[in-house]
């Protein structure tokens, strides 16, 4: 307890220390400056008083409305950055609910494409539709190949690419042998496709194909 009183006793001392200090700072030694301040008042005439009075209240509403008008003004920034942040925060939930969305339709395609593509080989396949469809199937190439770094589909898929040649096929054959490769459920697309005219034939063209798919995993 007699630690505790004089801890007490040590921090009143330096209070009134500080306290006069100030007092003396402010109103000088034996209260001199504000002794001067009050003479000079008095030594004024009435019409001078009122006037220094007026202009010290008026000095004093100013003050007074200034920092009201300050605080005003920062509560009003306060609220309007609190609805800016609550509507950042809106907008981000709302686009988190949208990226967890497509990030549950991408899961869906890769898994399509790895069940079209797991074990296909393009050759039987592709020498299996020509005999469906009854064409001649020559010259077949498959070669697989990155997607491009700049797509999406770069890190998790790869390009399946399968060149053909149909030395002799007519339109109509051509036709329907192009719809069963892209209805196959394989994710098959026609690429680029070149018909020639044979030379004294009208029924029968040359044609050479390049058709696109998918199948999941990266080469190399």
């Amino acid at each position: 307890m007699s630690s505790l009183g004089n801890l007490s006793e040590k921090v009143g001392s330096l209070v009134s220390r500080g306290t006069d200090f100030l007092k003396k700072y402010i109103f000088g030694p034996n209260n001199e400056r504000l002794d001067f301040v009050m003479d000079s008042f008095y030594k004024l005439s009435p019409n001078q008083q009122t006037g220094l009075l007026l202009g010290g209240v008026a000095g004093l509403l100013i003050l007074v409305f200034g920092a009201f008008g300050f605080y005003f003004s920062r509560v009003s920034a306060l609220e309007k950055d609190l609805d800016d942040s609550f509507a950042a925060l809106q907008r981000l939930r709302s686009q988190a609910q949208v990226f967890e969305y497509e990030k549950k339709r991408y899961r869906e395609l890769k898994n399509i494409i790895s069940r079209a593509s797991t074990g296909f080989r393009p050759k039987p396949f592709f020498e299996a539709k020509s005999n469906q469809v009854g064409v001649s199937l020559t010259d077949l190439r498959s070669t697989d190949a990155d997607i491009p770094s700049d797509s999406p589909l770069s890190q998790d898929f790869k390009n399946i690419s399968v060149e053909f040649r149909l030395p002799k096929v007519s339109i109509p054959r051509l036709l329907k042998f192009l719809g069963e490769l892209e209805k196959s459920g394989k994710n098959l697309n026609i690429h680029s496709l070149q018909i020639r005219t044979r030379y004294g034939d009208r029924l029968f063209f040359e044609t050479n194909a390049k058709v696109l798919g998918y199948k999941v995993g990266r080469s190399g």
